[in-house]
């Protein structure tokens, strides 16, 4: 016949009171360690949040101070603008029949007697 042993061993109030001690050392260690982990976390987007800004403060300071646009919209409107400006003077044909005063040319057709342009 084969004898068993308990894995836990002798159970007298001692060593209740010792798991007891260690239960609750170990659910205040984690919850310590819970807490120290979140407030990591936390300065560390905080960092990342204030570099970030930082950076956007260093961006906007650097193009007011050049006079440069800042931003995509801005960009897009003073590219739009100088393309504008190069196209006006280089294609003038385009410019005086764009300010006709009956407008641009709408439609194109060709006809028995000959081509017929709408405006």
């Amino acid at each position: 016949m084969s004898q068993t042993y308990r894995i836990s061993g002798n159970t007298n109030i001692f060593h209740a009171l010792f798991r007891g001690f260690i239960l609750i050392a170990s659910v205040i260690g984690g919850i310590f360690m819970l807490v120290f982990s979140a407030a990591v976390a936390f300065f560390i987007l905080a960092g990342i949040a204030i570099f970030g800004l930082a950076v956007f403060v260093f961006f906007w300071v650097r193009a007011k101070l050049t006079n440069r646009p800042f931003g995509p919209k801005a960009n897009f409107e003073a590219q739009r603008k100088a393309f504008e400006a190069q196209f006006s003077t280089t294609n003038s044909a385009f410019t005086e029949n764009a300010k006709k005063p009956n407008g641009p040319i709408i439609d194109a057709h060709e006809t028995p007697q000959g081509w017929s342009v709408d405006d």
